[in-house]
């Protein structure tokens, strides 16, 4: 047998094609296991093609019925007498399970070689080093769902209860881990926790505080926490994040951290934060133009190296698109990567998106998930969304207090809190002025601050 020959296998896939036309009940399995883009011939893909649309259509599969409904093959041999024939050639129908896990191994073993030659090409043009090793990684890990599947494809609800047991047991007596916390007391009650696998979507308009959020959780994760995070920013550069979090965590004002105007009681505050963050593995990447194969690429090296608790984007809508002039299906296809990643690394993912202005003509200028731009796959692919809303035009949003609205959640009630902004520090706090009554917000009407808040400096939007 030559190399190329090694790379497919007429007598399985021969094999298949027989048991599927001498035995009716292996179809359903059979279409499961593989399909017509793994027959390496074409008068095998035909007939394999073929005998799908029969069983599709509630027509038996057999040598009449394939010759019937498709005359001539690719090769102009007719269907009938190439059915005819693989079905008395066929050894054993018992072994259909072997002939289609060689048929499915050796398409596997194609588009390696299809992947391996792009990755040669790619390698000998004129691109970037670290975009050349992320499109390889990608197109390696694109490989993973086209082995052969043989793990069980359903459970019967009566194997699934001992763990599901086991999980609400183990809540109750507080010894499961509970989902990461943000911080924010009233914010955690609403999301309960940054859950793995989630993909946690904060959205806001220009300056409304979704990085400060975005950044604030990442920053408590490590500090506090003693997690790993890593922050993908397209937007500020990675002196410009670790200066922020130094004001937030030594509550040093941010102005006088860029003018280097700091004063006597300054300096304690800004070196208890250098040591805090000195100590917390908190992981920052600033590179423009990403893509989402390198993105994962990057996340997957820092969770193999360091272990990875959460992922910071921000903000999606930035992120490069690989091709295509729609923007929507674009931005809605790395959306779903992005799902797919939090899903891969078992961790929560946050994705910072920019919101459309919808929101200002409404009479109570709240944002809702849909009003997320450029795709509404986002809000379809997220577990929870969390909108920053901070009225500039009223008082209590003048001195800072923003609304952050939980418009969607997978595991729990939609609902909203309020937090203070304190702006010169570049963080969000716990609220502590009066909260609405049930009759304002029913009618409206803005919240009235306490004179305690109201006009404190250290609460004044930076």
């Amino acid at each position: 047998m030559s190399e190329d020959r090694e790379l497919y296998s007429l007598e399985a896939e021969q094999g298949v094609l027989g048991a599927l036309m001498l035995d009716q009940s292996l179809a359903d399995r059979v279409f499961g296991l593989v399909d017509t883009a793994d027959f390496y011939f074409d008068d095998n893909a035909a007939l394999f093609e073929e005998a799908h649309a029969c069983h599709e259509a509630g027509m038996p599969i057999d040598v009449v019925t394939v010759g019937i409904s498709r005359r001539l093959l690719p090769s102009g041999r007719t269907t009938l007498a190439y059915a005819g024939e693989i079905a008395r050639d066929v050894p054993s129908v018992a072994n259909w399970k072997t002939y289609a896990q060689v048929v499915k191994e050796r398409s596997v073993l194609r588009h390696l070689v299809a992947v391996s030659q792009e990755i040669q090409d790619g390698a000998s043009a004129n691109r970037p080093f670290p975009e050349i090793i992320a499109s390889a990684q990608q197109k390696m890990a694109d490989l993973r769902d086209l082995g052969f599947d043989d793990q069980q494809s359903y459970y019967r609800a009566s194997e699934i209860l001992p763990g599901v047991i086991d999980t609400i047991d183990s809540k109750f007596n507080k010894t499961m881990p509970a989902g990461l916390s943000t911080g924010l007391k009233d914010l955690d009650e609403l999301v309960r926790g940054l859950r793995p696998g989630n993909m946690i979507v904060v959205g806001g308009l220009t300056g409304s505080g979704k990085t400060i959020l975005g950044l604030q959780i990442a920053q408590h994760v490590t500090c506090n926490l003693d997690g790993v995070g890593l922050a993908f920013s397209m937007e500020m550069t990675k002196e410009e994040l670790i200066t922020r979090g130094l004001a937030s965590i030594g509550s040093v004002n941010l102005s006088k951290l860029d003018s280097g105007d700091l004063e006597d009681d300054d300096w304690p505050k800004l070196t208890g934060a250098v040591n805090v963050l000195n100590k917390a593995k908190l992981f920052v990447n600033d590179q423009a133009g990403m893509t989402m194969p390198r993105i994962r690429s990057i996340a997957r090296q820092c969770q193999l190296r360091e272990g990875l608790s959460v992922l910071l984007v921000d903000y999606v809508q930035l992120i490069t698109a690989e091709g295509g002039a729609n923007r929507s299906l674009e931005v809605g296809k790395i959306s779903t990567a992005l799902k797919n990643l939090a899903k891969e690394l078992k961790i929560p993912v946050i994705v910072l998106a920019q919101l459309n202005r919808g929101s200002t003509n409404r009479p109570d200028k709240r944002p809702r998930p849909s009003d997320i731009r450029d795709s509404g796959q986002i809000e379809q692919d997220a577990d929870v969304v969390i909108l920053v809303h901070r009225d500039t035009e009223s008082e209590e949003g003048q001195n800072g207090v923003t609304e952050l609205i939980v418009g969607k959640v997978r595991h729990a009630k939609i609902g909203s809190c309020l937090v203070q902004q304190q702006g010169k520090y570049v963080r969000f706090v716990d609220f502590g002025g009066k909260p609405p009554t049930t009759e304002e917000v029913e009618m409206g009407r803005v919240l009235k601050f306490t004179g305690r808040v109201k006009g404190r400096k250290d609460h004044e939007p930076f």
